[in-house]
This record gives structure tokens, sequence and C-alpha cells, in this order.
């Protein structure tokens, strides 16, 4: 399936008036069948016209692309692997790619032995066979590199598009990633890359080469085809030079300002055609070579494989139109083709999606196995702290200051690990939402589904061992509700979490989230009662989920005609013998539980909305 992109223009932002155009009506045509690279030096546009191509740049470009004569009017056939390999390092080769077939692939056409001998025979293209079950934290650089191309090859896409493939390997596995890549397109598809520098036998194995340069196309057409051409504008690469580095010199100006003559060059198809050499000429240009004419072009009926209508420079061109997609596919064929290749419904991806969570938090003895060691330390270590607080009379003031560690030791311990999270998280999911495994929500929804059951079993945990531990009341009532606080906090806190580490990075997420909890602790009615703090902050107050917790837990301990409280015999007087006093001094409003319990849940609600948005939002900001 060809690759027709004609006159894109792509223009940036760069102040509060100012725009920079980083494509200049660029136009050209990748063919099937072939490995094409695109080159150029830094900022010529390489990436830009590469992420317009894939999709993931649509803002701010102009020009028609077509895929193909049997396209579809999307890029839904298109895959696209990018510079960082993000990969669930938890997983193994093999599990991973199983996952991501049972992602792609629709149980009704292929059974689990099928998917089994698919995944077998990809790992054994790409030589992964031998590393099936090490875990994709322990891979090499090339190794992961070739299993993200074969996570992307599991569903067959007849286009392929990588950003610097060869970008942190040595030239060793630069060489047999690029091997790879060309055999691929020797079966029939579209493969794109971008490269920076690549070595002279590097070069040689690209059959279509698309070089960049201030925007604009200096050169398309077969790589052993680069000396010849660049001596048909004048300029002549030294013996025993690399062609592609000696192109990139051109294009840098290190030889004088050619773009506009290569620009206008590059519009003749013919360097497209494969070269006529002679025996006698070293197309790398050694002492024994002549630089040859640029091909003659094909006879009359011949089809040629270059895109023969290129408008390079935005000189000779008129205004870009605005970015069109073209699709010839017919109804009937786009209907057998979707028939082909049908995925799983959204709901049998979710359910894939919540198993691979589980996995990942089983494995990860630092979310689940050392935090319930540490919630469990850290409710002993506090119960023996408080003691009997929570019937002693003398020390209802050390209790209710109880409540309030508890709140924030499940707030902090909850909210920063997804501060921490979200942010590996996104590029992995970036990566996936975009290659079409599954949608946003329903990630969403397998996270949120699978992370809940853990929160709750933690704050269970602790909420026990604490509750009995510092002498509260023996009442299961009393006890479910002083757990439904807890784990209403820890839930939101985890809510709180997604959103900082989805809008923000690691750095000012925990920066943030640290402050806002400060401030949300201080507003909760302990350190100072609501009745002397101004109207205005009595208002900001209503903001502050912890103002709700630690009512809610005064309410579950002093409320409800909760009988008197037991004064030590050698205290001459217990002032908060009975509970109404401390409700009272505390300025609490007795019977308010149920309100602050439902204004949690509307937080928990809230928060993760909001969380949702804003994971989409960063997502398509990109």
């Amino acid at each position: 399936m060809d690759v027709t992109f004609d006159n894109i223009t792509y223009t940036v932002s760069t102040g509060k008036r100012e725009k920079k155009n980083v494509l200049n009506g660029v136009s050209g045509r990748f063919q099937s069948g072939e490995l094409t690279a695109i080159m150029g030096p830094s900022g010529a546009g390489k990436s830009s016209l590469l992420n317009i191509l894939t999709g993931y740049t649509t803002h701010g470009v102009k020009g028609t692309l077509a895929f193909g004569s049997s396209g579809r009017t999307s890029r839904k056939l298109c895959s696209y692997i990018l510079q960082e390999d993000y990969l669930q390092p938890l997983f193994t080769v093999h599990e991973i790619m199983l996952m991501a077939c049972d992602l792609k692939v629709s149980s009704e056409t292929h059974n689990r032995s099928e998917k089994l001998r698919l995944v077998d025979k990809i790992l054994d293209t790409l030589q992964l066979s031998f590393c099936k079950q090490t875990r994709c934290g322990s891979l090499s650089g090339g190794q992961r590199k070739r299993l993200s191309i074969a996570l992307e090859l599991i569903d067959n896409p007849p286009i392929l598009f990588l950003d610097e493939p060869t970008t942190g390997l040595d030239s060793s596995s630069s060489l047999y990633t690029i091997k790879l890549l060309q055999g691929l397109a020797r079966e029939g598809r579209t493969i794109v890359c971008t490269i920076h520098q690549p070595s002279a036998t590097v070069y040689e194995m690209f059959d279509h080469v698309y070089v960049l340069a201030e925007g604009h196309c200096v050169y398309q057409g077969s790589a052993l085809n680069t000396v010849p051409y660049l001596g048909s504008v004048g300029l002549h690469c030294p013996p025993y030079h690399n062609a592609a580095d000696y192109l990139l010199e051109v294009t840098n100006k290190e030889h004088g300002n050619f773009t506009e003559a290569l620009a206008k060059a590059s519009t003749d198809p013919s360097w497209r055609l494969p070269p006529l050499v002679a025996p006698s000429v070293d197309r790398l240009g050694s002492p024994a070579g002549v630089l040859l004419a640029p091909p003659p072009p094909p006879p009359p009926g011949h089809c040629l494989p270059a895109y023969d209508s290129n408008h390079n420079d935005a000189i000779y061109r008129k205004e870009a139109e605005p970015l069109t997609v073209t699709d010839p596919l017919k109804p009937d064929k786009l209907q057998l083709h979707q028939q082909q290749q049908r995925r799983p419904s959204e709901f049998a991806k979710l359910l894939i999606l919540m198993k691979r969570s589980n996995i990942q938090l089983y494995r990860d003895w630092t979310v689940t196995h050392l935090k319930l060691f540490v919630h469990i330390v850290c409710a002993v270590v506090i119960g023996l702290l408080f003691g009997d607080s929570g019937i002693n009379a003398t020390k209802s003031i050390s209790n209710v200051a109880s409540f309030m560690v508890h709140i924030l030791y499940l707030w902090y311990t909850t909210l920063m690990p997804g501060v921490l999270k979200y942010p590996y998280e996104m590029n992995i999911l970036r990566k996936e939402s975009f290659n079409r495994w599954y949608k946003i929500r329903t990630y969403f929804m397998a996270s949120m589904l699978t992370s809940l059951p853990v929160q709750i079993f933690f704050s269970v945990v602790y909420a026990s061992i604490v509750y009995s531990m510092t002498s509260q009341p023996c009442e299961m009532e009393r006890y479910l509700m002083f757990t439904a606080v807890l784990v209403l906090n820890t839930i939101v806190a985890d809510g709180f979490g997604l959103f900082l580490g989805t809008f923000l990075n690691e750095i000012n997420g925990t920066f943030i989230g640290a402050i806002m909890t400060c401030f949300m602790f201080v507003f909760c009615g302990f350190f100072i009662m609501f009745s002397h703090m101004s109207d205005a902050m009595r208002g900001i107050s209503y903001l502050s989920s912890h103002r709700y917790g630690y009512e809610a837990l005064v309410l579950t301990a002093y409320d409800d005609n909760r009988s008197d409280l037991v004064c030590p015999q050698d205290e001459l007087y217990c002032h908060y013998i009975k509970a109404n006093t401390i409700l009272r001094e505390l300025g609490i409003v007795p019977g308010n539980y149920l309100f602050n319990v439902v204004t949690l849940v509307i937080h928990f609600v809230a928060i993760k909305v909001v969380g949702f948005w804003t994971l989409k939002r960063k997502l398509k900001m990109g």
C-alpha cells in the first residue's frame, strides 16, 4: 500500500504573533515493498513529516495525503513505532506478545493455539525466540527495538512508520535492525523510517531515500543514485567518503547553499529508478569511479515508481489547501477487510487489560507486598503510640489527633505512588492507544477497577489494626463506619494522584501534591475550628477532602448516643467523659456522618472525571 502526499505544509507558532514554516509544500510517494529513509539535518522537518503521515500531528498542517489505491479513509492500517521503546518491564517477551495478540486479534477468528503459533512465528522471524522467557526490563537495546516491531506486526499492518529505529544501538545492532526492516518490506509492506546519519553499509540498504533541508525536499530517489545526483548539480563526493555523510554536509551548507538547486533537481522522477552503473564505476566515489548522468526516463507505458508531480519548494507552489486524506476503497471491499481484520470487543479488551494490571500489581512488590508490610508496621506503631485513647476520657484530644494521623498517612501513601507511576504509564498508553490497541476509556476503567480492590484491602487492614489497638468502641456498626471513611479517603487520594500524574511531571506533581495536601490538612477543622475562621476561609474549607474525613471519623467515635468514656481512678475530673462534649467543643454537628460520606463519594467521582479528562488531554497534546 503506497503512501502519497502532495504539497504538505506545516506551520508552528513561535511567539504571540510569529509563525514558522517547518515544512514548505513537500510532496512524494513511499511505495509498498520498499524500505524508505527520511533523512536530513537537525531541524530539517523529518520528524515533523513522519508525525504528519502517521497522524501524530494534525494542527497547523495543510496538504493532501492518500494511502494507496485501496487504502482506507483513516490511518487505521498504519502502525507507528516511536524512538523510545516503552515496554512493560515486569512481563516476559512471550507474555507481552500474547497480551498484544489478545488485544489485537479476536478469539472468534483465531483460537488460542493459532495465536500461540502466530506469536512464535513472529518471534522466530525477529530472532527473539531465545529470549521469550526474559522479562522486558532485562532486554538489550536491540532486543527491545525488535520486540517493539514484533508487537506491531501481530495484526500485520501494511504500513509501518519508525522514528529513528537505530538510535542508541551499536553498529552491529543497527545493521541487523535495518536488515530486518528490509526483509519486512520485501514481503509487500511499506516501511518508512527516519534516520540521522547511517553508515555506508546501512545507507545502501534503503530502497528509497527522502532528504529534507530547511523544510524542502532536496532529494528523493535510490540510495545508490546519491553520488550521481549530487554530481548533476556540481557537488562531487570525495573518494572513499560515505555518501550519506556528504549528503548531510551539503544540507548543512558546509559546501555552500545548494538548497534551492537541489529542491528543483529533486523533482526529476528518474532518480527513483535503479542506477545504471558501469563495471568500472564505484558509486561511493572511489578513484576508479566516474559520475554518471541521471538515468534516462522510462519508456512510454512504463509505470514510474516515483511520484511524478513533486512540488517540493513553496516558491514554485501556490498556497496549500487544508490537509485531506483520500480513500478510494469501495464500501463492499471495506466491509470484507473489516471482517478479515476483526478485533476483540472493548469489553474483551477491558478484561485483558484488567488481567495485565493484576499481574503487574502482583509482580511489583513495591506496590503490593512492601506496601502491605509497611501498612501493618505503621498501624501497629500508631496503635502503640495512641494506646487506649479511644476509651480514655483524658486522651480524647489525642484520639481525635490520631484520626488526622490515619487520614494523612493513607493519603500520602496512596497519592505519591500515583504521581510517580502515571508519567511512565503515559508513555506506554500513548503508544498503545495511538496504534489502536484499545481506547483510552477502556484503559482507564481497567486501571480503576484493578487498583480499587487493592486500595480498599490495604485500607481495611490498616483500619482494623488501629481500630482495635486504640480501643475504639467495640461495636460492629462503628467499626464499619470507621473503615468506610478511611477507604473513601484512600480512593480519593488515588484519584488525586491520577490527576496530578497525568497533568504534571514527577517533580512538579510531587511538589504540588505535598503543598495541596498541607492546605487541605490545615482547613480540615482540627488545627483551627470552623467557628474561628472568617467567612471566606470557611468557604474554602468546603473544598478540603480532609474536612469531611475528619468530621466523619469524629462522628463515628462520639456520635449516636455513645456511652460515657472511662475516667481513670487517679484523675479527679475528666472533662470529656461525655461524648457530646467533644463534639460541642470541636464545633461538629451531630448526625452529619452521612453528609460527609456522600461528599467524599462526590469528591471521588469528580476527581476521577477530571483525571480522565486530563489523561485524554495529555495524550491528545502528545
